[in-house]
């Protein structure tokens, strides 16, 4: 199955060579395959809107992939659960965020033969060019111990940074590249590939960190688990203070909303789903592997924890798919020359992504 959804395009075509390098683990990684997971808002205008209610909202929330759609917070797949066609035409269909996922590989030296790993992880792309010929490519390489590894357009080699601990999560920000790691120290590496840290520790080493742009600042979302607890997670949220080499912790997101996914966090206003400034939620998946993971939201204000389950008014953003959403296959007839094997049809906005890239 095919889904398309018009979304940026990579800045090259090619696969960036391996590290060469031998690390101090004895292995040898490789970047292999990159690809844009895109998270899109589907959502009746204005003038319709009023159609909707909780049993059929006005909005939809999907994540598109390698042209496959999405769950938002799991990555399951829900080509299984779709029709054949999805009528746009009458929907405004907004890109609330994009991100990169690698498919990495690493060998591993051992004395009579040579072991294979492959893995996903997250990677950011600094376009440093208008045309987006200039760029940068920041991965994460793990196998024990943990490397940030640069890459500049032009560039035959990887520049590979060591000594790094526990990385969490890498974001670019303000045409710079953020790191945290575990213990709640920041690194930060500008386009000239100098490095800098914030020293200043953000949480504690024992809760998942995350970073993701919001209204202009930089978050540090801090997910604690919680055990004996109604609730089986918490949150804090710390806004960086650059000038100031420190995070500051902040007690509201205003009318903004965390969309928690794998390997991707996305803020978004309320008023996006036309709840006014009714923000200040997290959207989040614990446990199990993908497709049995569960989906949460996460209320800052009060401090509690909900499966998303029992708020349909929350739970309809990501299943089940609108009735509004559906459309008949007259409908798809009447309105274009329907292709032979074709199973999904975007009617007014479908375009090829050109989402991933490999070697040949």
């Amino acid at each position: 199955m095919a889904f398309f959804f018009s979304t940026k395009a990579l800045p090259f075509t090619q696969t960036p060579p391996f590290i060469k390098k031998k690390t101090k683990a004895g292995c040898r990684f490789s970047l292999n395959q990159i690809t844009i997971a895109t998270l899109f808002l589907v959502r009746l205008p204005p003038a319709t809107e009023n159609r909707s209610n909780q049993t059929d909202p006005s909005c939809w929330l999907i994540k598109i992939s390698d042209g496959k759609p999405l769950n938002p917070l799991t990555d399951s797949g829900l080509n299984a659960n779709l029709p054949k066609v999805l009528d746009l035409i009458n929907c405004q269909v907004i890109e609330l965020g994009h991100g990169y996922v690698g498919r990495y590989s690493v060998h591993i030296n051992y004395r009579f033969r040579g072991l294979y790993r492959n893995y996903i992880e997250k990677v950011e792309i600094l376009r440093l060019s208008p045309d987006g010929d200039d760029f940068m490519v920041v991965g994460l390489f793990s196998h024990g111990v943990e490397y940030l590894a640069l890459l500049k357009s032009g560039e035959n080699e990887w520049t590979v940074l060591e000594n790094m601990h526990g990385i969490q999560d890498i974001i670019t920000s303000n045409n710079k590249f953020y790191a945290i790691e575990r213990s709640g120290g920041t690194i930060i590496v500008d386009q000239f590939f100098s490095v800098g840290f914030i020293q200043h520790a953000v949480g504690s080493p024992t809760n998942r960190k995350f970073l993701v742009e919001s209204s202009g600042n930089l978050l540090t979302v801090e997910m604690i688990f919680l055990e004996n607890s109604e609730s089986n997670a918490g949150f804090r949220i710390f806004k960086l203070d650059e000038e100031n080499q420190k995070w500051d912790e902040i007690k509201s997101l205003g009318d903004q909303i965390l969309i928690l996914g794998l390997h991707q966090v996305v803020s978004v206003s309320a008023y996006e789903f036309h709840w006014g400034d009714q923000g200040n939620l997290v959207f989040y998946s614990i446990d199990g592997n993908v497709e049995d993971r569960v989906m949460y939201v996460f209320d800052l204000e009060k401090g509690i924890s909900i499966p998303l389950e029992n708020c349909p008014v929350y739970c309809n953003l990501f299943w089940p798919l609108p009735v509004w959403l559906n459309s008949s296959e007259s409908v798809v007839s009447s309105s274009m020359e329907a292709t032979p094997g074709t199973e999904f049809a975007n009617l007014g906005i479908c375009e090829d992504v050109g989402s991933s890239f490999s070697s040949s």
